[in-house]
């Protein structure tokens, strides 16, 4: 049985010149509000982990199954696990991962973030109308800000 991931992957993308989030967890690119910001970005990859809460010990290393493409291998992966924003392509391109301590320490243009808190909510934003949905907002908005 496959375990759940807590890995997204959020790239800045200009389809036919609009501004658009492309995400690994949407079905759709979700069109951005005027120039794309890290605000965005934060709120987007925010609103995945609040959706998909996953109890501690079922969580594990994701550069692993990624076949650590986001660092070069320093060894088995080993220590407890922490909540990467993880920057590259020039910050264009985000992910928001677990990894264990060994490879958070590898990963270049990585920080630790905080965990949500247990009582944040997910709320949908009404899109207007031809926008995709699933633009979550996550709520207090102080937690986000910390991400």
């Amino acid at each position: 049985m496959a375990l759940p991931a807590r890995a997204w992957t959020v790239t800045i993308s200009s389809p036919a010149g609009r501004p658009a989030l492309v995400c690994s967890g949407c079905a759709l690119p979700v069109p951005a509000v005027g120039a794309v910001s890290f605000a965005q970005i934060r709120q987007h990859l925010a609103g995945h982990l609040i959706a998909s809460r996953l109890p501690p010990h079922l969580r594990t290393c994701q550069c692993r199954e990624k076949s650590c493409a986001w660092h070069r291998r320093q060894g088995p992966c080993s220590g407890p696990l922490w909540l990467l924003l993880i920057r590259a392509d020039c910050g264009r391109t985000w992910h928001l991962a677990d990894a264990c301590t060994a490879c958070a320490g590898a990963i270049p243009h990585a920080a630790a973030v905080p965990e949500p808190p247990e009582n944040t909510a997910v709320l949908r934003r009404r899109m207007p109308a031809g926008e995709a949905p699933g633009d979550l907002t996550p709520e207090p908005s102080e937690w986000v800000e910390a991400l």
